[in-house]
């Protein structure tokens, strides 16, 4: 029997791998910065506070609701990002086939990406003992 998943499921693990690619690019990109600095293993982790708290507010704000006197309608949306066009052709989004108005807000996203930033940052330093 091969059941697709609910449309639920399938938002929830869209929205997991936006946040997951946007994490390991905001890691990859810390420890580039970091290192090159001189910053090691603490710039990082201070880096990444720093984009992950940059992202909830960024997040937020997307998060908006648009005001009444605004007419959307006559803007043009764009159907996906670069970052979205190209996880959609990853496994599992790749069977999915969401369209830009089934997935979760971009805003939702980035809120839950800044939260994964976050909690790396958080594990750097309790777990790791990554702090000065």
């Amino acid at each position: 029997m091969n059941r697709e998943p609910s449309i639920r499921v399938q938002q929830a693990v869209d929205a997991f791998v936006y946040a997951v690619a946007v994490t390991t690019i905001a890691l990859v990109s810390a420890v580039i910065v970091s290192f090159a600095l001189g910053g090691g293993w603490v710039g990082v982790k201070f880096i990444l506070f720093l984009i992950g708290i940059g992202l909830f507010g960024v997040g937020t704000f997307a998060l908006r609701p648009t005001p009444p006197w605004r007419d959307h309608s006559r803007l043009p949306t764009p159907d996906r990002s670069v970052l979205q066009s190209r996880l959609q052709r990853l496994p599992p989004l790749d069977a999915y086939g969401l369209t830009a108005d089934e997935r979760f807000p971009t805003g939702a996203k980035l809120l839950l990406s800044s939260v994964f930033i976050l909690a790396l940052s958080f594990v750097l330093e309790t777990v790791f003992g990554v702090a000065r």
